[in-house]
């Protein structure tokens, strides 16, 4: 093998290298669980301080909000078969920024953010999922609730 070769050979591995170097970190960083209320209650003192997403469903007449710091705070519940409502575990969470016009009581939302030391998730990022009346319905069905809409127009 020739000093050129050696030379080439080595400039390719260190490139190398470096690109399996940016996808690990990047990955790394980008990387975070999701867990559902009831399976945060579990493992919650694993995750203090770590980025995670958290899915749950918000407790009706909890929403406190704050329009002039865009402050939100409210609380979720998972619903879980076969146990009771007064027993279930329900997650504070405060949320600063502007919410989607689907957040509203019982609805099923995804956070991103992190645990605090207290026991309340601080939420950076805030999805809420559509309520069931906008999933597909059939032609006719969607025919005869323009039908019934016009009719109670009138």
């Amino acid at each position: 093998m020739t000093a050129k070769q050696f030379k080439f050979g080595l400039g390719i591995l260190v490139v190398a290298s470096c690109v399996v170097l940016l996808i690990v970190s990047g990955f790394q960083e980008t990387s975070m669980y999701y867990f559902t209320v009831t399976e945060l209650e579990a493992r919650e003192t694993e995750f203090v301080g770590q980025k995670i997403k958290l899915a749950g469903k918000v407790v009706p007449g909890s929403i406190v909000k704050d329009d002039s710091s865009l402050a939100h705070s409210f609380m979720i519940w998972e619903p879980v078969e076969g146990r009771p409502n007064e027993e279930l575990t329900q997650r504070p969470i405060t949320y600063r920024g502007i919410v989607p016009d689907t957040f509203r009581d019982e609805s099923d939302v995804v956070l991103e953010g992190k645990m605090g030391q207290d026991g309340v998730f601080q939420a950076e990022h805030l999805l809420a999922k559509c309520p069931s009346k906008y999933e597909s319905k059939s032609y006719e069905e969607m025919k005869s609730m323009h039908g019934e809409e016009k009719a109670t127009e009138s």
